[in-house]
C-alpha cells in the first residue's frame, strides 16, 4: 500500500476524483482563496502562462472586500475600503481589469475638529513633492502656527528615520519621545494613523507609521489621493474582476473550501483536496488568512495570537430619512466616530440618507454595547453635520470584524513569512505577508503577484513583476533621503 502523506491523510490510490484530464503543456495551478490576494496572484500567473483554478470557500470572491443587503435589497459595503493614489499595484490591476471608472478620486480630506471647526486640506498640484503638503498643512485651522510647524518637523524626523533604529517602539511612544504636543498627537496622527493602519497609534509600530508618511504622504504629489469605490465592492471584485479572470481563462470555483494537499514522492504538492475531490495541479498559491494558512500548512505559518494578531475594525452603517452629511467624507477628530462616508446617491435618489462610520482599533469598543455604539455615533454625527440635527434614523447595523487586519506591532515584521515556502511549488499570498507594506488593498494584490512571481520560475513561466512605486522628484529625493 502506498505511504500515507501527513499533510493529507491520503496516498495517491486513495484519490476519489480528479477535475482535472491529462496534463496539457500549460502548467496548472490552483489558488487557494478567493480573496483580493488569490485573485491577483490568479491574474499574475494567467500573463505568465499557467492555467489557473481558484478555489474558494465561500459562495462569492472577495474575502473582506464583501457586501451586503440593505433592508431595500441594496448592495452595501459591509465595511468602506479606500484606496490611496500610492497603492500602485492595486490600481494597475483595477486598471488591467477595466474596473477603475468604478472608483472616484478625491485629493482633499475634511478633518472636523472637537468645536466642529472644519479644516479643508488639498495638496497642492503644481508645488513639487514634498512642498505640495503645504496648503494641506496651512488648511488645518484647529492648530495654532506653532502646532503647524511642530508638525511639520514631526513628520520629517519621520520620514528621515532609519527603520532599524526605533524598530521596537511605538508610533505614540516615539512621536511624544521627540516632543510632538499630545494636541498633534491626538488631532493629526492618531487618526491618520489608525485609519491608514487599522491599530491604536499606541501599538503599531513606528516602521509601519513611517510607511504611511513616506509613501502616502511625502514621496509624490499624488501619494494621498484617495480613491473611493463608487460601487459596491461585491460588484467591483465580486462580479467585475471576476468576469474579467474568467475571460482570461481562470477557473474560479466557489463554496469549494479546500481541506488538504496531497504531495508527490519528489516533495512537491501534487495536487488539492476538497473534501472527497482531488485537483491535479503542477503548483499551489496558498491564499487564505494566517489562521486557516496555519491549519492548512501545520508548521509553516507562524501562530496565531502569538506572533500574528489581529486588529479589529468596525463600521456602523446608518440609513437616515435624508442626506445629512454635506461633503463626501470627513474625518471626525477626538470621538468615537472615526472616518464618515456619505452616500453617492443623490439629495432626492433613493438610498441617499446612507451614512457609513468607520471606526478602527475598535476592541472592548463601549464594552461591546452596539445600542451605545449606534446612539454615540448617532449623537456625534448630529452635533458635527446641522443637516442630521432634525434627520430621522431609520435603520442602523453595526459590523465589527474582529480579524480586519493584521496588527502591526513592533516586530511583527521578524515574523512575516515570505511568499516561498520549503516546499518548491507551494507559495504563499495574503495581506499578513512579507509584502513591505501593511495590511491593506495595496498589501494583498502584492502578495498575489510576489506569490506568482516566486513560482512562475520554479513552472518554467515567466516571473510576474510589481507596478514601481510612484517616482519621487529630485527634492523629495534629497528631503527624505534614500
Amino acid at each position: 500500500m502506498p505511504p500515507i502523506d501527513p499533510v493529507t491523510g491520503l496516498n495517491r490510490d486513495q484519490r476519489l476524483s480528479s477535475t482535472r484530464g491529462p496534463r496539457c503543456t500549460e502548467p496548472h495551478v490552483v489558488v487557494v482563496g478567493g480573496g483580493l490576494a488569490g485573485l491577483a496572484a490568479a491574474a499574475a500567473l494567467a500573463d505568465g502562462g499557467c492555467r489557473v483554478t481558484v478555489c474558494e470557500g465561500r459562495r462569492r470572491v472577495g474575502g473582506r472586500a464583501a457586501s451586503f443587503d440593505d433592508p431595500a435589497g441594496n448592495p452595501v459595503d459591509a465595511c468602506q475600503h479606500v484606496a490611496m493614489g500610492c497603492c500602485t499595484n492595486f490600481l494597475d490591476l483595477c486598471r488591467q481589469a477595466g474596473i477603475s471608472a468604478g472608483f472616484r478620486r478625491d485629493r482633499t480630506m475634511w478633518f472636523i475638529a472637537p468645536d466642529n471647526a472644519r479644516a479643508e486640506c488639498t495638496p497642492s498640484r503644481l508645488l513639487p513633492a514634498p512642498l505640495h503638503l503645504a496648503p494641506l498643512l496651512l488648511g488645518m485651522r484647529h492648530f495654532s502656527l506653532i502646532e503647524k510647524t511642530q508638525l511639520a518637523f514631526g513628520m520629517l524626523r519621520l520620514a528621515r528615520l532609519r527603520p532599524a533604529a526605533a524598530a521596537r517602539r511605538t508610533a505614540g511612544e516615539w512621536l511624544a519621545g521627540i516632543g510632538q504636543p499630545q494636541s498633534v498627537i491626538r488631532l493629526f496622527w492618531q487618526p491618520v494613523l489608525e485609519s491608514a493602519l487599522g491599530e491604536s497609534i499606541d501599538l503599531v509600530s513606528i516602521t509601519a507609521a513611517r510607511k504611511v508618511a513616506v509613501d502616502g504622504f511625502l514621496a509624490h504629489r499624488d501619494a494621498a489621493d484617495l480613491h473611493v469605490p463608487t460601487l459596491p465592492l461585491g460588484v467591483l471584485f465580486g462580479e467585475r474582476l471576476l468576469g474579467w479572470l474568467r475571460q482570461r481563462r481562470v477557473e474560479v470555483k466557489t463554496g469549494m473550501p479546500v481541506t488538504g494537499l496531497e504531495l508527490g514522492a519528489d516533495g512537491r504538492v501534487a495536487g488539492v483536496r476538497c473534501g472527497g475531490q482531488l485537483i491535479d495541479c503542477d503548483g499551489v498559491v496558498v491564499a487564505v488568512p494566517w489562521r486557516a494558512a496555519g491549519r492548512l500548512l501545520p508548521g509553516m505559518v507562524p501562530v496565531a495570537d502569538e506572533q500574528l494578531t489581529a486588529s479589529p475594525i468596525t463600521a456602523v452603517h446608518l440609513w437616515f430619512d435624508r442626506q445629512i452629511i454635506d461633503v463626501a467624507h470627513a474625518v471626525l477628530i477626538g470621538r468615537v466616530s472615526q472616518w464618515v462616508f456619505r452616500s453617492d446617491a443623490a439629495p432626492d435618489q433613493p438610498g441617499s440618507g446612507y451614512c457609513q462610520v468607520v471606526i478602527s482599533a475598535s476592541r472592548g469598543l463601549l464594552g461591546g454595547d452596539r445600542d451605545a455604539v449606534v446612539a454615540t455615533v448617532v449623537a456625534e454625527l448630529r452635533e458635527a453635520f446641522p443637516g442630521a440635527r432634525d434627520a430621522r434614523l431609520i435603520d442602523a447595523r453595526v459590523v465589527t470584524d474582529p480579524t480586519a487586519v493584521l496588527s502591526v506591532r513592533p516586530g511583527v515584521d521578524d515574523v512575516r513569512p515570505p511568499a516561498t515556502t520549503a516546499v518548491p511549488n507551494l507559495v504563499l499570498a495574503g495581506d499578513w505577508t512579507a509584502t513591505g507594506w501593511p495590511s491593506t488593498m495595496e498589501g494583498a494584490v502584492r502578495s498575489g503577484r510576489l506569490a506568482a512571481a516566486a513560482l512562475c520560475p520554479a513552472l518554467g513561466r515567466p516571473a510576474a513583476h510589481l507596478t514601481p512605486d510612484l517616482p519621487r522628484g529630485l527634492l523629495a529625493r534629497i528631503v527624505l533621503g534614500r
